[in-house]
Order: C-alpha cells, then sequence, then structure tokens
C-alpha cells in the first residue's frame, strides 16, 4: 500500500493589489486588513491534523500560514513555492497592459512567451516540480502523514494540472483565496509522479462571531 502522505494546498489571503486584480508574482504585498479580519475567524475543517507546514517566503503566505494555524510558524519555507514572476509587468493590470503588444503576445502564448524580465513558464514548471519533490522529502523525513503548504494560485493549479485524480488543463482549476485542495496519495505515488488516489476541496467556515482561529 505504501506510506499515506496527504498534500494540502492552500492559496494566500487577498491583497489590496488581488483587490485591483494587479500581477503580483514575487512582489512580496501584505494581507489587506480587511482579509486579516476574515481570516481571523475562519476556521477550516482539516480531513486529519496537520504535522507539517510549509510555505511560500512571501509576506502574504506567512500571514496567512500565521492566521489559519494559530500563529503556527512554518516548519519550512521556501522561495520555491513562489507564484511566477511577472517581470516588468509586476504591480501592474490588465488595462495598464493591454496596449503593450508584448502582453498581447503572452496573453495569447502564455506557456511559451515570458513578460520581460519574468519567468517563462517551463522554469516556474521546473521550479515547481522541485518545490513539490522537496517538501515530499521533507515531510517524509519529519514522519507527517498530511502537509500543508501555503502558496500562490499558479503552483496550486499546476500541481492538482500534474496530480489530481481527474484531468483538467492548467486554467480549468480555481484556487480561491484561503481556500484550496487535499490530495491523498502516499509518499511513494508522490515520489513516482503518480496521479493521487483522491482530491477534495479544503471545508471552511467563518465563526459567527469572528473570534475563530481555524486550527481544528
Amino acid at each position: 500500500m505504501g506510506r499515506p502522505l496527504a498534500v494540502t494546498l492552500i492559496r494566500h489571503g487577498m491583497t489590496e493589489l488581488n483587490r485591483r486584480d494587479a500581477y503580483i508574482g514575487w512582489t512580496d504585498a501584505p494581507l489587506s486588513p480587511e482579509e486579516h479580519r476574515r481570516l481571523r475567524g475562519l476556521r477550516i475543517e482539516w480531513p486529519c491534523p496537520v504535522d507539517c507546514l510549509v510555505a511560500s517566503d512571501l509576506r502574504r503566505c506567512q500571514e496567512t500560514a500565521a492566521l489559519l494555524f494559530d500563529g503556527r510558524r512554518a516548519d519550512w519555507c521556501t522561495s520555491r513555492w513562489r507564484e511566477l514572476h511577472f517581470g516588468a509587468w509586476e504591480g501592474k493590470t490588465f488595462a495598464e497592459l493591454e496596449a503593450e503588444p508584448a502582453y498581447r503576445q503572452w496573453l495569447a502564448s502564455p506557456f511559451s512567451a515570458a513578460p520581460p524580465g519574468g519567468e517563462r513558464y517551463a522554469d516556474f514548471r521546473a521550479r515547481i516540480e522541485q518545490a513539490l519533490a522537496e517538501t515530499i522529502a521533507f515531510a517524509g523525513r519529519m514522519g507527517a502523514r498530511h502537509v500543508a503548504i501555503v502558496t500562490h494560485s499558479g503552483p496550486i493549479r499546476f500541481v492538482l494540472e500534474q496530480y489530481a485524480p481527474d484531468v483538467r488543463p492548467f486554467w480549468e482549476w480555481e484556487a480561491p483565496f484561503a481556500g484550496g485542495y487535499t490530495l491523498e496519495s502516499t509518499i511513494e505515488r508522490w515520489k513516482g509522479g503518480e496521479r493521487c488516489i483522491s482530491l477534495s476541496a479544503v471545508r471552511s467556515k467563518e465563526s459567527e462571531n469572528g473570534c475563530g482561529n481555524g486550527t481544528e
């Protein structure tokens, strides 16, 4: 059967730049004040205890992890779990970029073109594959059975495209703010690049008094 290892992928909470629909791949934006308040009252219904916590090193992920896990510090933080680097387009919106030929080319071919000074999808993909492999190895050394990763929408979509039991292309996966998915598998299947055994959406609810800490 192999050794069970569930992986939960959680997207960070909303920032003010997200609210503007700006590109913020490597921009170190904090959560918005409203999102801080919302996440303090958010209760995650974990399928089993999270015994290993990993996060992107960017502030919005660190803040989200602390709010969802009652101040718990991540066992490992790494830049490998960052979003795609948007280069010169960081902090800009569609309206600010739509007249640029390079931007229109990227929209037409996002898996082959790259933002000026940014990251090609092939490089992003290789980085996330390495992040996942290192996370699985780290969880194995810890003896973990459930690792939660607080990251960004792009990495979540990529992992789901590659490992979810139901096959869907990258853009058909949704990644809600402070939401995500749990993939049930084994360490052996993860290391072998096999699709997971089952997939479920992260379930959460906001407490009526706004005082829930989301750790149960």
